[in-house]
């Protein structure tokens, strides 16, 4: 049943949706398990390698506040050449980066900026093509494919850094960036049926004004950028955590985070199976539950590998189930305004995320504990979400 997206004509703005989410995560995925050796090759504190992950999450969310009017206005695919140019000239900037930290950091920023094009088109290719419940199945199906990168990613960038170095790391999202503008100039479809407004700054300026104070947008991104800070942190943190707590070498680490990558597709499953035969409400309960038991078993248990993966899973199950009811919750409500939406909540969930992390990762040194604090307050976080929901739907009734 939930395959007949994948068996007709309109598997091609899925398939889109997938390379361009793939394409726009794997510069972290990649860097990841290189971390700890490129603090070592810099001779740097382990805060100061982990920024390159923040710098990229902060371009990634920064500029899909522009990608998503420009999308809007002029159409998916002038977007699509726009972004990925800039994408691979910042690509090109980190190869003069390989012996300057700085230059590094430039370079991956200037990634960012430009992979927030492939953010903001995945959402919106699938918010054009499909509608009812293939909309959430198609964010249902973006957000468990686009898992494979976190499972793929540490694993080809442990190999790569332990037998290449990671300066080939670059090179491999070089390759990809490439081919992916090659595939899309023959294959992608415009799927923008009507020609938007042209561009103005003032109506973008109150378009974004009337989400940002609107309860349901708050709602529903706030559940992404939640799930995101706890995630991204774990990724952050977790090469230094299993390399230098437990010995695990650059390789190592990527066989071992394909059991809490998977944890997404896992979660997304999930809500794929039972969106629909459950209440809404209990699936994002369960998910906001989860990093609560994953923070017990790393106070209780910190000095055991197989639980910390455990722990770190749960986290994966936990976003993974959230990411596609956050999705379809926002472009199911504001579907006429894909672009501005996408925009506006890839901004917010990117941009908080950047600055959380950075914070954390200066203020905590990476360890079991710290991670098992950063997941309390997700998930305090996450039910408190949902409480303040539930208050004020209830509340116009009780008046």
């Amino acid at each position: 049943m939930y395959w007949s997206l994948l068996v007709s004509y309109s598997r091609v703005p899925l398939f889109f949706s997938i390379a361009f989410i793939a394409c726009s995560q794997l510069t972290n995925g990649l860097l990841a398990p290189a971390l700890p050796e490129m603090a070592t090759h810099f001779a740097v504190e382990e805060h100061l390698v982990q920024r390159l992950i923040v710098v990229f999450i902060l371009g990634l969310g920064i500029s899909q506040l522009f990608y998503g009017p420009l999308a809007d206005s002029y159409g998916r695919r002038r977007v699509f050449w726009m972004g990925q140019a800039v994408f691979l000239l910042g690509n090109l900037l980190t190869f003069l980066g390989f012996n300057h930290l700085d230059l590094l950091l430039a370079g991956v920023l200037i990634q960012g900026l430009g992979a927030g094009s492939n953010q903001i088109l995945a959402r919106c290719l699938i918010s054009d093509s499909y509608r009812g419940k293939e909309l959430k199945h198609g964010f249902a199906w973006l957000g468990m494919a686009a898992s494979v990168i976190p499972v793929l990613g540490p694993v080809i960038g442990g190999i790569v850094t332990a037998y290449w170095g990671w300066h080939y790391l670059f090179v491999i999202i070089g390759i990809a960036g490439a081919s992916l503008l090659i595939i899309a100039a023959k294959l992608l479809p415009e799927t923008q049926t009507e020609v938007g407004p042209p561009l103005n700054l003032n109506r973008v300026a109150n378009d974004y004004l009337s989400l940002a104070l609107d309860r349901h947008f708050i709602h529903y991104s706030s559940f992404a950028w939640i799930a995101s800070i706890g995630l991204m942190y774990m990724i952050s943190s977790a090469p230094f955590v299993l390399q230098h707590g437990f010995g695990l070498s650059a390789d190592d680490f990527g066989l071992v985070m394909i059991i809490p990558a998977a944890g997404l597709a896992l979660g997304s499953a999930f809500t794929r199976r039972f969106n629909g035969r459950w209440p809404e409400q209990h699936i994002l309960l369960l998910a906001s539950v989860l990093p609560f038991i994953a923070a017990f078993i790393l106070l209780t248990h910190a000095s055991t590998l197989i639980w910390v993966i455990v722990a770190m899973s749960l986290i994966s199950i936990s976003v993974g189930a959230i990411y596609p009811i956050s999705q379809s919750g926002l472009f199911g409500h504001f579907s006429g305004q894909a672009g501005t939406v996408s925009a506006l909540s890839g901004t917010t969930q990117m941009t908080l995320t950047a600055l959380a992390v950075g914070g954390l990762t200066t203020a905590f040194m990476p360890s079991p504990s710290a991670m098992a604090i950063i997941f309390s307050v997700m998930a305090l976080a996450l039910i408190l979400n949902m409480v303040i929901q539930i208050v004020k739907v209830k509340a116009p009734t009780m008046q």
